[in-house]
């Protein structure tokens, strides 16, 4: 007896009192129609859709300024910090150790902001079918590519500094790396929206 759709169906009067019965035979029966239809042809490397080839969207130029405000700030929290070193008077070279310090980050303050525009044109983000990747990093560049499958959860958020500029980050949890998150910076209200409900429609679609 072949148990294909047909059969399964003829069979509902005799098992009528067997519903685990009949329901197994409807998953199995199930199972067998998407196992003939699964492919699993072999791909070319060259026809790859590869993460390093994708045409990264940028992030919003007013972010770099966000950016810029940060950087600023540390600094001037790390030289005044330096600046309790004041307060040893029991150290005779408090002097000479303050004078050393804030050279050090005065000019690390200096390669860091002219380094800042090249860091921000690195940051980016592309958005596929079933995944969305995002790209940061000059020094030590990083590429997370987040399959809309693995995700539990996304949403919108701001700091103050954002708020003032009118700009948003998406944060994705992802449930593949125990709940880490991943966060895309620099987005105007609209786009942040629009990512998100298109995530949440790609996760819908790869569950169901």
């Amino acid at each position: 007896m072949q148990w294909d759709g047909c059969a399964v169906h003829s069979l509902d009067w005799q098992l009528t009192d067997y519903p685990g019965i009949y329901k197994w035979l409807k998953v199995k029966n199930r199972m067998i129609i998407n196992y003939n239809n699964m492919t699993n042809k072999q791909l070319i490397s060259a026809d790859i859709d590869r993460v390093e080839n994708l045409s990264y969207t940028p992030l919003e130029k007013t972010y770099l300024k966000v950016l810029m405000v940060k950087t600023i700030f540390s600094y001037l929290l790390l030289m005044g910090l330096a600046l309790f070193l004041l307060l040893a008077e029991n150290f005779s070279g408090r002097y000479t150790a303050i004078v050393c310090i804030e050279g050090v980050l005065l000019v690390a303050f200096i390669i860091n902001l002219f380094l800042l525009p090249k860091a921000f044109a690195k940051k980016g983000f592309a958005i596929r079918e079933h995944d969305i990747t995002y790209r940061s990093g000059l020094l030590f560049p990083s590429v997370i590519t987040l399959p809309f499958c693995k995700i539990q959860q996304v949403s919108i958020s701001q700091n103050p500094l954002t708020r003032m500029c009118g700009l948003y980050e998406i944060d994705i949890v992802n449930g593949a790396q125990l709940l880490s998150e991943t966060s895309i910076p620099g987005l105007t209200e609209e786009k942040a929206n629009e990512i998100k409900a298109f995530i949440i429609e790609s996760i819908r679609n790869e569950n169901k």
